[in-house]
């Protein structure tokens, strides 16, 4: 038998019905196919309020911040981005009489999907750059989920031993992190640091390398040939393979570019936007090897403690973070892709 919350609107008349024909309990609960509980009580509810609606519709308090509150709760998130709940309920309760609670703030700003977010590090564009980005996101905004899985991401970073870079987290939507506000410019840290050189695809991830020196076109050339080449090799041996790798001076060098060239039938040289280190999902792995180590609970003590961890950590991370990673590159493109021209159109429009 169902229950009262089961039934239809169309099910209750029909027992009010049954029941104004003189119908009894038990034979309409018969027809009708429910328990003779339910036609009692929603008999007994139309004849009090001459209505069959669904007395769970409309059930509990009413929210304290209704949609008119979230309307109001957006505003202040995207003026104060980086305001803590606490700080968003006290200028929400400003000058109001039904004041709200933290916890009544932070539900809705999860229900609303705007969540403490880290700030997009990204560089600073000039004009030619911007133009060169949007060309690259329009050249591969057709580029299927199976070419992305072609490519190899690769990328050198420094970890710094003492946690000094000061990243700052901003309330935001996921689809709203190259919005003014969500994004922060590159800048250079001091302090000790590693520097580590590592690749990863969809497929596997890729070797860590300890870079020890200053990267020239030489030693660059010795991390192609030792480490590269044999990893694209296994993964892409049909030759069906993209090497990902940014326009520094060590990367673009003739000797470099013409080692490329002799093994242009291995794999190819995806071209890349200059100046576009945001671009590269694996700027998200140099995060999560960040947040491991400063997770410990006990710090590394050196630079040397410090470069074993990474390196490990390296090997440890989940299959599915950088394939989540890899899968997410169409989306990325189109977002990028609208941003930029987004931003070309406002800058046109001030020059007007």
């Amino acid at each position: 038998m169902g229950k009262c919350k089961d039934l239809s609107e169309f099910v209750k008349g029909q027992i009010v019905m049954s029941r104004r024909l003189g119908q009894s309990i038990s034979k309409t609960a018969a027809f009708v196919g429910c328990s003779r509980s339910a036609v009692v009580s929603i008999y007994q509810k139309w004849s009090k309020e001459g209505t069959v609606v669904n007395r769970r519709q409309g059930h509990g308090r009413p929210r304290l911040i209704d949609a008119h509150g979230e309307q109001k709760l957006a505003h202040l998130v995207q003026v104060h981005r980086r305001a803590t709940v606490a700080h968003i309920a006290e200028k929400v309760n400003a000058g109001s009489d039904r004041k709200v609670s933290e916890y009544t703030v932070h539900r809705s700003l999860l229900r609303m999907g705007l969540r403490r977010r880290r700030q997009v590090r990204v560089p600073k564009l000039t004009p030619v750059h911007r133009q060169k980005r949007l060309q690259w996101a329009r050249e591969h905004q057709n580029w299927t989920l199976e070419q992305w899985k072609k490519v190899a991401w690769s990328n050198v970073s420094c970890f710094l031993l003492h946690h000094t870079d000061g990243r700052v987290r901003v309330h935001r939507l996921p689809v709203a992190e190259m919005a003014p506000r969500c994004t922060l410019e590159s800048s250079q840290a001091d302090g000790g640091s590693v520097m580590i050189w590592t690749m990863f695809c969809w497929e596997s991830l890729g070797p860590g390398i300890h870079v020890d020196v200053t990267l020239t076109p030489t030693t660059y050339l010795d991390i192609i040939a030792e480490h590269v080449h044999p990893f694209m090799k296994m993964v892409f041996p049909d030759g069906s393979g993209f090497f990902q790798q940014d326009n520094a001076p060590c990367h673009t060098a003739k000797m470099v570019q013409e080692w490329f060239e002799d093994h242009d039938k291995e794999f190819k040289v995806l071209t890349w936007p200059p100046n576009s280190p945001d671009l590269n999902p694996i700027e998200h792995l140099w995060d999560a090897l960040d947040t491991q180590v400063r997770s410990m609970k006990a710090p590394p003590r050196n630079l040397e403690d410090l470069k074993d961890l990474l390196l490990m950590f390296w090997c440890q991370i989940p299959q599915h973070t950088f394939t989540d990673l890899v899968e997410s590159m169409p989306g990325r493109v189109r977002l990028q892709q609208q941003w930029l021209v987004h931003l070309l159109d406002n800058i046109q429009f001030a020059l007007r």
